[in-house]
């Protein structure tokens, strides 16, 4: 299996993570005994980047899409005017 555990994090392919020092946010494509390899995009050259990263130095994020945070913006005022009836929708974070 392809991931590893330092202390309590642990990372597999798709997980999203970012440097505890801050940073992009990174996606995890491997984890083997060199480290935890990871892709992003970096803007300020318009190119993908992937680079090598010990699993110490990361943690997973919970990354939101902006018109998620629109939607739940808009989902807040309805509620607060008494405008919307019925369920509200969840998110689900792994």
């Amino acid at each position: 299996m392809s991931e590893t555990s330092i202390g309590s994090a642990t990372f597999e392919p798709g997980d999203i993570v970012q440097l505890k020092s801050f940073g992009p946010a990174m996606t995890v494509v491997s984890v083997d005994a060199e480290g935890v390899h990871v892709l992003w995009y970096g803007e300020a050259t318009d190119e993908l980047k992937t680079h090598v990263i010990p699993a110490i130095a990361l943690e997973k994020i919970t990354v939101l899409d902006e018109d998620e945070d629109e939607e739940d913006e808009d989902d807040e005022d309805d509620d607060r005017k008494g405008k919307q009836a019925g369920k509200k929708k969840r998110r689900r974070d792994d």
